[in-house]
Parts: structure tokens; sequence; C-alpha cells
């Protein structure tokens, strides 16, 4: 029997990098669903529908959700509420809606407050896959295949049977493990495990490219010097500045408390180095290598 989506008509409203891959992914299915989406670039919208990845396409997010079983928003954290209010009055109260935001604490607060009447079917999703890129062209069908996606419910009714249909559409279309967690858990995990990372990164290429204003080197030049250790970490510093700006601001207390953690840890090594204490400087870095490893052994385990 060939499995096939649980919601026959899906309307994707925000078809960039992640809306562009999730209808990808579900065109890619052997009985797909009807896909409908919006986006404000009418040209991103029009190469979505000549690549086929679109049933239909409109750059107004009221149209596109229209005669959905399931809607999802696939828009930064700051627009999405700006979608609610936008469809509010045309969604019917039991059609499922989700979102595929980085940042859930103050959406949720958002929702409590103005929307849990209207959306009563709520669960909001977070699945762990990206690129750098952005728009229909960096977009792949097969960019949630193995990867975990957070499911955070929203709506105060616990209705098991939509939590378990959003379970099995995020496993069709190969994200096989899912993790129901709160809103707040959610941002103090991504705040160490993704959005840390990503100001990190960001601050490193901005130590490179001040590097000749503040030292003398007359052979820098780190592009063409660097290696694989440099340009692996990079790589997510070439992220869409707007949309991580966004993110980063969002989930901002989290994100504080984590780089308090990081700048803890800094102090320590900077402390051994100025001692000089290499055997101090082995173990600590033997240690945290242990442990790196046995969490990442119950990982796969898990």
């Amino acid at each position: 029997m060939i499995p096939e989506s649980p919601f026959r008509t899906i309307s994707i409203l925000g078809v960039g990098l992640m809306g562009a891959s999730l209808a990808g992914a579900l065109k890619s299915l052997p009985n797909p669903p009807v896909v409908r989406g919006s986006t404000p670039d009418i040209r991103e919208g029009k190469k979505a529908l000549d690549r086929g990845i679109l049933d239909f396409y409109s750059p107004e997010n009221r149209t596109a959700a229209q005669g959905a079983d399931l809607i999802i928003l696939a828009a930064p954290p700051s627009i999405i509420p700006k979608i609610w209010e936008e469809i509010g009055k045309d969604v019917s109260s039991d059609t499922l809606l989700t979102d595929l935001a980085s940042v859930k604490g103050p959406l949720y607060s958002q929702f409590q407050k103005f929307h849990a009447q209207r959306f009563r079917r709520y669960i909001s999703s977070h699945p762990m896959a990206g690129r750098e890129q952005q728009g229909v062209d960096a977009s792949r069908p097969d960019i949630f295949k193995g990867k975990l996606t957070f499911l955070i419910p929203f709506s105060e009714e616990d209705n098991k049977n939509d939590l378990i249909h959003l379970q099995s559409f995020w496993s069709l279309i190969g994200s096989p493990t899912q993790i129901k967690l709160t809103a707040e858990e959610h941002d103090r995990i991504l705040a160490r495990i993704s959005h840390l990372p990503h100001l990190i990164a960001f601050a490193l290429l901005g130590t490179l490219t001040q590097t000749p204003q503040r030292n003398a080197l007359p052979h820098w030049d780190w592009p063409a010097q660097k290696g694989g250790a440099l340009s692996d970490i990079l790589r997510i510093a070439w992220s869409t500045p707007e949309l991580w700006s966004d993110i980063l601001i969002q989930n901002q207390s989290e994100l504080l408390s984590g780089l308090n953690e990081y700048e803890q840890d800094l102090r320590m090594l900077r402390k051994i180095l100025e001692e000089k204490d290499q055997d101090s400087l082995t173990s600590l870095l033997e240690r945290w290598q242990e442990d790196g490893m046995e969490d990442m052994k119950h990982g796969r385990e898990d």
C-alpha cells in the first residue's frame, strides 16, 4: 500500500527556501496532495508553479489558504502574527495550522492572547533543516530527510488525532523523528544548538574581516588561506542576515543565557592560555570531547 499524506489539500504560506522545499517534497510523493502556495514575490511564485511544486499560486495569503486541510506558515517569526491577522476571518476554526518558525515563545504568547479562540487546532512545527541560500532556486525536496522535527502544541484543546496526523505528515516527507515539547523548552534548546552557533559564526566572520584594521599583516588573505576548519565554521555565517537578525532578537532572553554560558567557558580557556598550562588545557579539551561523545552516543541510541 502506497502511503499518502493525511492531508489532501495543503496551503504553504511563504514559498521561500523552506516552503518551496516542503512543496517539492510533497509533490515527490507517489500520491501527492494538492499544494497551494503564496509569496508576495510574484517571480518566485510563478517559478514554483512552473516547476510543478505548486498547483495554485497567489500573492495573497488569504486566497492561498482557502480550502486547505492543513495550512503551513513558512515565514519568519515576526511575520507570522501578521499572517494570522490576514487569514483569520477566512479560515475555518476546524482547519489544522502549523508553522516552521525557529522561535516559539513570543508566537505562543501572542497566539494565546489574540488568536486562540480563532484557531482551535494549532500545533507549531520546527523541522531541523535549512540551507544558507534562500528562495525557490535553493529549495530541495530532500532537505527534511533524516531530520528531527519539534512539535509544539499551541491550542489548548488536546487533539491527539491532530498530533498523530502531523507526525505522520512529517515522517512521510522524510523527518522520521518528532519531539513534542513546550515553546519555552524549545527556545532554550534552540538557543544553544542553533542560534548561538550562528551568532558565533557571524562574530568570527566579523573578526576576520576587521583583522587588517587591527593588525599589521601584509600577507593577510583569509579567503585564500583558509582551511577546511574555517570553511566549516563559517558556512552558516552566510545565512540571510535579515532572517537571522529576526530569529536572534525573537529569542533574545534564551540566547543571552546561552551566550553567558559560552562566555564562562571562554574565560576558563583564556585563563589556562594566559598561564600556559598545557596539562590543564589538554585535560579540559579531553573532558569536553569525552562528554560530547557520550552525549552523541546516547543521542544515536534514542
